[in-house]
């Protein structure tokens, strides 16, 4: 896969980043991206603490990270890009590849969300219910959010999503996006929710 490393920035399925592509390495990932699957594979650098997969040369990176797809851009007369990219699944990095690209490539696969049997209302309730009363105080839940809490989307669509909408630290967004059971998800970040009170 197509890696686009970036320092603080941890992404999630399910939800849409808007990029800004201006250097050239990543300007020819981009390309690539679009003459072929759309693929890129979002993943954070490392500090320098945690170790993570690191190539000669290159700054280590998180062993998880976010699949994510072209879904729409816009090229500049001087070459850069803008696009947006959609949250397709969690992928963990294996080892990179040795490439003539400028940009890095690693052997992934992708990761499925576990204990999706269990039951699911009583957490969406718990979820929605403490989400509200944080920010709903705050003014800061948009019609958009309103109608999105009371859809039924999967429970471990719904953590991902308020999981990336959420401003709490790269290290605590990265351990959430590593933990694929829906479950204990859910319940770190009710956690994280309750401490912001």
């Amino acid at each position: 896969c197509r890696l686009f490393p970036l320092p603080d920035l941890v992404f999630f399925p399910h939800n849409v980043l808007p990029l800004h592509i201006f250097e050239p390495r990543y300007r020819r990932m981009t390309e690539d991206a679009l003459a072929g699957d759309g693929f890129v594979t979002m993943v954070r650098q490392s500090p320098p603490t945690h170790g993570g997969l690191d190539a000669m040369g290159s700054p280590p990176i998180e062993m998880i990270g976010c699949l994510g797809k072209i879904i729409q851009h816009e090229r500049t007369q001087d070459g850069r890009y803008f696009f947006l990219l959609a949250g397709l699944k969690r992928v963990r990095l294996h080892r990179e590849l040795a490439t003539d690209k400028p940009y890095r490539v690693a052997e992934a696969e992708i990761i499925e969300d576990a204990g999706t049997e269990e039951p699911e209302e009583p957490r969406r309730l718990e979820l929605i219910k403490r989400f509200r009363s944080t920010f709903e105080s705050q003014g800061t839940i948009d019609s958009e959010f309103a109608a999105l809490l009371e859809s039924a989307v999967p429970l471990g669509v719904l953590a991902d999503i308020l999981a990336n909408a959420l401003s709490f630290s790269p290290d605590l967004k990265q351990s959430l996006l590593a933990e694929t059971h829906v479950k204990r998800r859910v319940e770190s970040l009710l956690q994280v929710i309750g401490r912001m009170n």
